[in-house]
């Protein structure tokens, strides 16, 4: 999965953005695997799951700041 999510985001969202990978891509792959992993059925994920924990991991982002 964390190949599959790596690609997604290389593809499909930094691209889009206007951006490259950021030095924190692992951390942002590997938070997106475990929410997939967490919430999404095992074997019946997709892209539209990857989508869903991208938002929750920028939401995190914005939890953090003062």
């Amino acid at each position: 999965m964390k190949k599959e999510i790596d690609v997604w985001l290389r593809t499909s969202v930094y691209p889009v953005i206007g951006m490259d990978a950021p030095h924190n891509h692992k951390e942002i792959v590997s938070f997106i695997k475990n929410d997939v992993t967490e919430t999404a059925e095992s074997k019946e994920y997709h892209d539209g799951d990857f989508g869903i924990a991208f938002r929750r991991w920028i939401e995190t982002q914005s939890d953090k700041q003062p």
